[in-house]
């Protein structure tokens, strides 16, 4: 797909799409009902200047979507923003440990907050979170920054388009290269609301992981998500025996780390504009590449 973002309009080039009708359009890039309805009744939605409707053909030079139609009020924060990657439609960022990634409810500051912040100049760009880590985990968030564009992201995940990668450093000697698919599914601690445990009816739950060192005492595993519950790749690896390091629920304090053992470190998505597989890598921390080139020298 060949288009240029234009202040708030993103312009397409008619010739470089699939799609034979704007409702075609709408359904493989718009899926929500909403937004579809609203880009035609508000006239966010053009080919060649001209308001258009669910059954013209794609026929012309330019469709232009408003993909910033409202402003917002972002409040200023202090805290900086670390951005791994950034384009007209979504931005990931690395989360900090310590931090939500949005609110529960009380007054304290988020990374959506942060990256809000960020936008203060720009506050048409609509900050909504992907998806979520877990408070003490450190690494890679992606937010959308377009309302019309947000539930496109959210049916990628659904869809495991959208692809998380984290580094565990695990107590505990497991076999380099030795790769485990824990499935087992999980559900809430009914003695403690804040842990989750393996759960004979709880929540179908998929890990995979690989060993790609181990010294010490300590491992680190690869791991990726097939699901997304709460606290996963924590409960799953503590019910094999390899519990994460410094995770206060259901782990073991180490001093090799200042954090918990866990950082989502690469993120991978195709791309639904650009048609392509975009992989978004972070800086570790120094604790963490400190301990990580201990273990793999």
């Amino acid at each position: 797909m060949k288009y240029v973002l234009d202040g708030r309009c993103l312009n397409i080039e008619i010739s470089s799409l699939f799609n034979k009708t704007v409702q075609d359009f709408l359904d493989a890039y718009i899926p929500s009902k909403k937004y579809q309805h609203l880009l035609i009744q508000n006239k966010w939605l053009l080919i060649d200047n001209k308001p258009c409707k669910r059954e013209d053909e794609l026929k012309g030079d330019i469709l232009s979507i408003n993909i910033y139609p409202e402003d917002n009020i972002y409040k200023e924060v202090k805290n900086t923003v670390d951005i791994a990657y950034e384009d007209e439609l979504c931005v990931v960022v690395f989360k900090p440990k310590g931090l939500l990634v949005h609110s529960d409810g009380n007054d304290e500051e988020t990374l959506t907050d942060y990256v809000k912040s960020y936008y203060k100049d720009t506050p048409y760009v609509d900050i909504q979170p992907i998806h979520r880590l877990d408070k003490e985990t450190s690494g890679l968030v992606m937010f959308s920054k377009s309302i019309i564009f947000q539930p496109l992201f959210d049916k990628l995940l659904s869809e495991k388009t959208i692809r998380r990668y984290y580094l565990a450093f695990v107590k505990g000697k497991m076999r380099v290269d030795e790769s485990i698919t824990i499935d087992k599914p999980i559900g809430k601690d009914r003695h403690n609301s804040n842990k989750r445990v393996i759960a004979k009816n709880g929540q179908n739950a998929l890990t995979k992981v690989k060993c790609i060192g181990s010294k010490n005492g300590i491992s680190v595993l690869r791991c990726y998500l097939d699901t997304g519950r709460t606290h996963q790749i924590r409960v799953h690896l503590a019910s094999i025996g390899y519990p994460i390091i410094n995770d206060d629920l259901y782990g073991i304090r180490n001093k090799a780390l200042v954090r918990m053992g866990l950082v989502a470190d690469e993120l991978e998505f195709f791309h639904p504009l650009k048609e392509e597989t975009i992989k978004v890598e972070c800086i570790l921390p120094n604790d963490v590449s400190k301990l990580l080139n201990e273990v793999l020298d």
